[in-house]
């Protein structure tokens, strides 16, 4: 029978997580919307969080990480979403980046990639490169099989050359591993598909602008050019026509964790709104004892304890590879995410003009929890996916 009961070393982690976010985190969460641009303030964050071991969380300690597994990595994502979604999500996309090397690298490429990855002295951040400017979220879409990426891969000798532009991946132009996306030949749909990964510093691999966003200021979204990148073909991630399984499955594997950072940035104000409601007194009473307040609150507590286990539920089905693991994948961000932008709305609404302003953390969590209902699969597009699989 499942439990719902985290394990003890599960807690320890949770435990741990909570600690950095409030101590590390929470007294920076003001200075990091000024901070966009020149991410000062994220680099000390982030060395913090490579000592804890938090970038190698999910690898397998034989390549240096600490091999925590899916239940234990979304109670530690709601911990950090709890306090500051950005640094999640920025800590959370190391860990995309990752998976399709943990499910298609062979040991030499695991041990090359993974360990540094891994690193407590120096925090190197992952990038999977997906996205691209004519055609969105269609590389996401299980449904298209690749068929309009434009970053083309040739053969070359002992190499293999990599042209294109990739646009609004997290951890652009700070990360020392980009996992792409591409294809050999458009034609050939998923049987030309492919994975690569560029490191830092190769000739040919450069980066736009820094994009100013309206939420999410600690995570860095960047225009990546591969201008005739060369990297070994050692390089690859399985074979040429492997790439569309090893993304739909690393998609699979990190749908949950948007559900889970929507969860603990819907906590986070929620709890934040919440004292500020029991405080405030309005019509001679706390603002929390009106009857229409105190019901919205409980609409709250229903959606973020609803979301958070759908989650569970797509991490279990997940660990036990369930034949519906993928469309509770889907369905626990799509829920997930929703159930964010509604509490936080909400909870902006009910500190009124407090809830507004920027002296307050509920307005950050508000526009925080907008991207999330947008990357790894905009909502329309997931809903219309959990649809067709019914």
């Amino acid at each position: 029978m499942y439990s719902f009961e985290l394990s003890e070393e599960r807690k320890q982690y949770q435990e741990l997580a909570k600690r950095f976010a409030e101590n590390e985190v929470r007294p920076l969460n003001g200075k990091f919307d000024d901070d966009w641009e020149t991410h000062r303030y994220m680099s000390e964050v982030l060395k913090k969080a490579a000592a804890l071991g938090f970038m190698g969380l999910p690898v397998d300690p034989k390549y240096g990480g600490s091999g925590a597994d899916g239940m234990t990595i979304m109670a530690v994502l709601e911990e950090l979403a709890a306090v500051n979604g950005g640094v999640a999500c920025v800590i959370g996309d190391t860990w995309f980046a990752q998976t399709p090397i943990v499910i298609a690298a062979n040991d030499e490429q695991r041990e090359r990639f993974l360990r540094p990855l891994s690193s407590r002295e120096t925090p190197n951040l992952g990038c999977i490169c997906m996205t691209e400017p004519a055609s969105g979220a269609d590389i996401e879409d299980p449904r298209m099989k690749l068929k309009t990426v434009k970053t083309i891969v040739r053969e070359d000798g002992d190499e293999y050359v990599i042209n294109g532009v990739k646009i609004w991946p997290s951890n652009a132009g700070i990360a020392s591993h980009y996992v792409v996306v591409a294809t050999t030949n458009r034609e050939k749909e998923e049987e030309g598909s492919c994975i690569l990964v560029v490191e830092a510093g190769t000739p040919g691999l450069s980066f736009g602008k820094i994009e100013r966003k309206m939420g999410m200021p600690e995570d860095q979204n960047r225009e990546i050019i591969f201008d005739e990148v060369r990297v070994p073909k050692t390089n690859l991630l399985g074979k040429i026509g492997d790439g569309h399984r090893i993304l739909q499955t690393t998609v699979t594997y990190n749908r949950l964790g948007a559900g889970m950072i929507s969860v603990g940035i819907a906590r986070g104000a929620f709890e934040y709104a919440l004292e500020y409601c029991k405080s405030r007194v309005v019509g001679g009473k706390p603002l929390v004892a009106h009857s229409l307040i105190s019901a919205m609150f409980a609409d709250m507590a229903m959606e973020i304890d609803a979301a958070r286990l759908m989650v569970y539920r797509a991490s279990w089905a997940l660990k036990k590879r369930h034949p519906r693991r993928a469309v509770y994948s889907d369905m626990a961000k799509v829920y997930g995410t929703n159930a964010a932008m509604r509490v936080t709305t909400d909870c902006v609404q009910v500190m009124g003009s407090y809830g507004y302003s920027r002296e307050y953390p509920v307005e950050k969590y508000m526009r925080d929890a907008k991207i999330v209902q947008i990357y790894l699969g905009p909502n329309e597009m997931v809903r219309q996916v959990i649809g067709e699989n019914l």
